[in-house]
């Protein structure tokens, strides 16, 4: 019964020492009331209390239906892209905006409206201070770490425009009674992702799991988008055009090609060829070690892939293949050349081209004695040609 005696007393002691200390220990809801009195007060000299914090974690959904209508929703920007958000009632707004405005928070209610962006900038010295105050006080615990990090974003316009926005399906919620003063009461919601640790994810990559995650990811669609030519035309011509009209693009294009994937863009070089018998391109990204490295396939390797002109070869106008470019068909066998081909011009009947002209014997004044003599007697007039015939002439082409 003595034995026993003292270590009773040891145990008490303990238990004692333990309550003190979870007593003393900041937790996040402590830690956010602190934060929330701190930056009013530092601010605006502004008494508000933050009371009956409650912590959760709750689906997306449960999130945006726990939204009242009325109020202020903005966004939170956290690390590596994550997205928050806050949401405060109308009242604890307006009692924001008048210590702000008029020195102090007036004890009327507020006449309802729709919040603009200006209250939002005017709220947000509170949100950005008070997270900042939660960041210190939780890097001294290395308590929620998901909720480090976060400052304010921007305005939303409507819980729908919320649920589009927020990525992560469940989240850390905070729910908070806020007394302006003793003059203006309300709710206000701070809401952080439900992030994975990254310890665990390291643990798992070998897994059945994270073999399954790998091959999701791979198999995502991924948009690539080939600009080989950027022009600027006036409306009156883009509207104007139709099929079969020509858009001019100049030469050095394929060498000016950008490969854009979302808002990055990246210079590679472009090569004409050949696949499958129809016209194909490659594009040649710079850095690469060569193109087996990217696994492409050399040139004539196998049926179906790509074969390429000589770069070098013809490099003033790349549409003209080189003369050792292949050929989508074989070209038809030439004639047999074992008997020597007629070049002799063909046989025309010299009669055949006078056609029907007078005899010369008719003509007027070539007759007599002088007919031996070519220049003798009097020409006719030149007038009289016109009545000879023309049509059996042939034609000159």
């Amino acid at each position: 019964m003595e034995s026993s005696s003292p270590n009773a007393v040891l145990r008490r002691k303990a238990s004692a020492a333990k309550e003190v200390w979870q007593a003393r220990a900041m937790s996040p809801s402590k830690a956010l009331r602190l934060s929330l009195a701190r930056t009013a007060e530092d601010l605006w000299d502004l008494a508000l209390a933050a009371s009956g914090i409650a912590q959760s974690e709750d689906p997306l959904e449960t999130v945006i239906a726990a939204l009242p209508d009325d109020g202020l929703i903005t966004l939170l920007d956290g690390p590596e892209g994550a997205i928050g958000a806050a949401f405060f009632q109308f009242p604890v707004v307006s009692g924001l905006v008048e210590v702000q405005t008029i020195g102090k928070v007036s004890k009327l209610s507020p006449d309802p409206r729709r919040v603009t962006r200006t209250d939002a900038a005017m709220v947000a010295p509170l949100i950005d201070g008070t997270l900042e105050r939660f960041d210190a006080l939780m890097a001294e615990t290395g308590g929620a770490p998901w909720a480090q990090g976060f400052r304010f974003g921007s305005m939303m316009e409507s819980a729908r425009l919320l649920s589009l926005a927020l990525r992560a399906t469940d989240f850390h919620v905070f729910r908070i009674t806020l007394d302006l003063a003793a003059q203006r009461e309300g709710e206000a919601m701070l809401i952080f992702p439900v992030v994975e640790d990254p310890l665990a994810g390291h643990a798992g990559q070998g897994t059945p799991a994270g073999h399954a995650l790998e091959a999701s990811v791979l198999q995502a669609p991924a948009e690539l988008r080939a600009v080989l030519h950027r022009l600027t035309l006036p409306l009156s011509a883009v509207s104007a055009l139709k099929p079969g009209d020509t858009v001019p693009i100049p030469r050095d294009a394929l060498d000016q090609t950008v490969l854009e994937v979302g808002e990055t863009s990246v210079k590679v070089r472009m090569r004409l060829g050949q696949m499958n018998g129809m016209r194909a391109v490659r594009l040649a990204m710079p850095g690469l070690a060569g193109a087996a490295a990217a696994g492409l396939p050399a040139p004539g390797a196998a049926p179906g892939d790509m074969s390429w002109p000589d770069p070098s070869s013809n490099a003033a106008d790349p549409m003209t293949p080189p003369e050792d470019a292949p050929m989508s068909e074989p070209l038809a066998p030439l004639p047999s050349l074992d008997e020597d081909p007629d070049f002799a011009p063909p046989q025309v009947d010299p009669d055949d081209l006078l056609g029907d002209l007078p005899d010369l014997g008719g003509l007027p004044g070539l007759g007599g004695d002088d007919a031996d003599d070519p220049m003798s007697g009097e020409l006719p007039d030149l007038g009289d040609l016109g009545s000879m015939p023309m049509a059996t002439l042939p034609d000159l082409d």
